[in-house]
């Protein structure tokens, strides 16, 4: 896992190394507005899941310079983590996911309890 600025770092950057190294990413978009940037798996499927509303959103907009990413992460951010993102490819496929970074912390907790 790794943290990221997505104000200061180039949004198309860090979805690469994420999914290169299938890894999450604690992504900041300024103080106090953090989110959990996710590859979408069997796995990290079920945190995507704890969330009351998912709304649907496009890779390519996710990866273009600017702050779109910023702005998913403040939605997550002031929905009090009941909002999550997921993010498809060209062909609809669901890639990744935004997660409130509570809501992933609690769930990880708990899986290592459960294990």
């Amino acid at each position: 896992m790794f943290e990221a600025n997505c104000i200061e770092e180039q949004p198309a950057d860090i979805v690469a190394r994420i999914l290169e190294e299938q890894v999450p990413c604690f992504v900041t978009a300024r103080e106090g507005v953090r989110g959990v940037l996710l590859p979408l798996d069997e796995v990290y499927t079920e945190v995507l899941e704890l969330h009351s509303r998912v709304i649907d959103a496009r890779m390519k907009d996710l990866v273009r310079p600017g702050k779109d990413m910023a702005m998913y992460c403040i939605q997550v951010s002031l929905s009090d983590e009941h909002d999550a993102i997921r993010f498809s490819d060209e062909e609809g496929e669901p890639v990744l996911a935004l997660v409130g970074a509570m809501r992933f912390l609690r769930w990880m907790e708990e899986s290592e309890e459960e294990s």
